[in-house]
């Protein structure tokens, strides 16, 4: 498949597999080592990367969600949160100022959170977090990070544009789409978010067959 989006900043075009995980594909196509793989299901949050489409910028895990997924989409890992000449995202320098790291697996996915929270102007951070788990138990020190940063302007060279793309047949535009390729592909799995279908690769080892991805979908 196909997949256009942009990474880090950078419009990317990658021929993948329908099931790899952007997880697999960042740390060991791309070298981006900072996404990490805690659970591998979706729940500890070491994954976290930066999603944004027409809907926004939202914190996803990347450990159950496919790379296809990404067409037409904006990426970015705790890799892409600095600065073009290397200035740290105001996240970043509060985690380091206030001290939230610890043994430090976690960190990469609660900074991107972070960083979603803050440009979406997030200051409920206990809800923003509730998805990346701190085995250190650190969470004090982070929230406080989180507070630091809040009050800092969002840096501009972390608002993504969304990338032309064309139509894609694994990723029908309306349901008369999805109904004519599902009618073609009757024994064909159709993946929304994945949160369910992500674990039936990652742990059931499953091989999907054909499949066909939702979310781009306008009128479901």
């Amino acid at each position: 498949m196909l997949v256009r989006f942009s990474l880090n900043g950078e419009t990317v075009e990658v021929d993948a597999p329908p099931t790899v995980t952007l997880l697999d594909w960042l740390r060991e196509e791309r070298g981006l080592t900072g996404t990490k793989e805690g659970c591998n299901e979706g729940d500890c949050g070491a994954c976290t990367v930066m999603v944004t489409d027409e809907r926004g910028a939202r914190a996803l895990n990347a450990c159950i969600l496919f790379l296809p997924q990404l067409h037409g989409r904006a990426l970015r890992t705790v890799e892409g949160l600095s600065g073009p000449d290397g200035a740290l995202h105001p996240v970043q320098s509060a985690m380091v100022e206030k001290h939230g790291s610890q043994c430090g697996f976690c960190t990469p996915g609660f900074v991107v959170s972070m960083a979603v929270g803050h440009l979406n102007g997030r200051t409920d951070h206990d809800n923003v977090l509730a998805g990346n788990l701190c085995r250190c138990t650190g969470y004090a020190p982070i929230v406080r990070a989180a507070e630091a940063a809040a009050a800092k302007p969002v840096p501009d060279w972390i608002v993504d544009e969304i990338p032309e793309t064309e139509t894609v047949a694994y990723a029908p535009e309306s349901s008369d789409a999805v109904a004519e390729w599902y009618e073609a592909h009757p024994d064909a799995t159709l993946i929304a978010g994945a949160t369910d279908v992500g674990l039936w690769v990652t742990k059931g080892l499953r091989d999907l067959g054909d499949v066909a991805f939702l979310n781009r979908c306008r009128d479901l």
